[in-house]
């Protein structure tokens, strides 16, 4: 009797772990995928990952040079709390570009890698 009661306390204390590794790992799938990044602005980062240098720019500046903050054709990952554009500017004139919105976001951004500017509208 005596063995059979420590072997469902044992039991008991497994269950009771298991779902307590459970709730921790679902407020972990509940956090944001990508860092804190203020109302108003475009956060952008060199590197995979949002990391290396950082840049954030907001609307009221216009239409930005990348080169300037050392992110031309260097924009691997960004999140957006604003609407704007990203565009390629190979000379002679304007290439492509892409818009984004608020929550738009990418950690590896493919298109990053052409980026000159950044600007409110396409």
């Amino acid at each position: 009797m005596k063995k059979r009661k420590h072997m469902i306390g044992a039991m008991a204390a497994s269950v009771a772990l298991a779902i307590t590794a459970l709730a921790t790992a679902g407020s972990a799938a509940g956090a944001a995928p990508y860092p804190h990044c203020p109302g108003g602005k475009v956060c952008m980062w060199s590197e995979p990952h949002f990391q290396g240098a950082r840049y954030d720019w907001s609307p009221d500046e216009g239409n930005v040079f990348l080169g300037k903050h050392g992110l031309a054709d260097k924009v691997a990952s960004f999140v957006a709390t604003v609407d704007g554009c990203f565009q390629d500017s190979p000379p002679p004139g304007p290439g492509q570009w892409r818009k984004f919105r608020p929550n738009d976001w990418s950690a590896d951004y493919a298109f990053g890698r052409q980026v000159d500017r950044i600007k409110p509208g396409c």
